[in-house]
């Protein structure tokens, strides 16, 4: 049996990395110009302080490119709303460029003898359970395909960003600020092939266990198509099987059965 706390904290943690690798991608274009992407990005969970329960998630991308990104660069740190540090744009001799928004510190440094551009993201602080703080340090760090959010397919991060952006639309009208909807830990993730499936439920039936109170037909979990990146809520007074059965068909899509007990389940309906 897990810990609900530890649950929880990996739940919020996966939201900051889907948000951040989201993030990167967006703004990849914008500081560089246009180059086209990496393959991968390296992935890092950095402690900031002595009890690992404060963490930031950090993504390092680099690319071949030419002196002339640094042009673009310091026009997308102004149309960003981020002034570079001044001291160390000259410590680098122009280089190196750091600046930071309420939610994110960024870093931009050109290699004129590799003729390399590299990006790093940093998020802002996520506060986790010491277990699950123990368990980010296991695997701090990881290098995954770069988070791409225009073509599919799209990898588990950028799906759960989408969904994470429904939730908040959902919890708007069903939540309370006492008790907001939250997504599932990432290990409840339901991959069908062709898409993902959410489960969610509300803060307190994740930590004591208190089943919702929302109304019916609204409960049930996410879907992320892959290659469409469409997400949508099941309708929770219908079979859940029936209802990505019927999509997968019409679309083309083989048909998976994740079984909607344990959706259900997953999600505390």
């Amino acid at each position: 049996m897990t810990d609900p706390y530890i649950d929880i904290s990996l739940a919020r943690a996966a939201d900051f990395e889907s948000w951040a690798a989201a993030l990167l991608s967006e703004w990849w274009p914008v500081l560089t110009g246009d180059l086209p992407p990496p393959a991968t990005t390296l992935r890092a969970w950095r402690a900031t302080d002595h009890t690992a329960q404060v963490f930031r998630v950090e993504f390092v991308a680099r690319q071949f490119a030419e002196p002339g990104v640094m042009r673009h660069a310091h026009a997308a740190f102004g149309a960003l709303g981020m002034p570079p540090d001044r001291r160390e744009l000259a410590r680098s001799s122009g280089s190196h460029l750091v600046g930071s928004t309420e939610d994110a510190i960024v870093g931009l440094r050109f290699s004129g003898i590799a003729h390399t551009v590299f990006v790093r993201l940093q998020s802002r602080p996520c506060q986790v359970a010491p277990g699950a703080g123990t368990l980010l340090l296991s695997r701090a760090e990881a290098q995954l395909p770069f988070p791409n959010t225009t073509t599919g397919p799209l990898d588990v991060r950028v799906a759960r960003n989408n969904a994470r952006h429904l939730l908040t639309g959902h919890g708007a009208k069903y939540a309370t600020a006492a008790d907001p909807l939250q997504l599932g830990p990432p290990q409840r993730v339901v991959d069908l092939g062709w898409a993902f499936l959410f489960p969610w439920s509300t803060t307190s039936w994740y930590t004591h266990g208190v089943l919702p109170t929302l109304p019916p037909g609204t409960r049930g979990p996410i879907v992320v198509v892959k290659d469409s990146g469409h997400t949508w809520l099941l309708n929770s007074l219908s079979s859940f099987d029936a209802q990505l059965t019927a999509y997968a068909r019409d679309r083309g899509y083989p048909v998976t059965r994740p079984g909607s007990e344990t959706a259900g389940r997953n999600q505390g309906r």
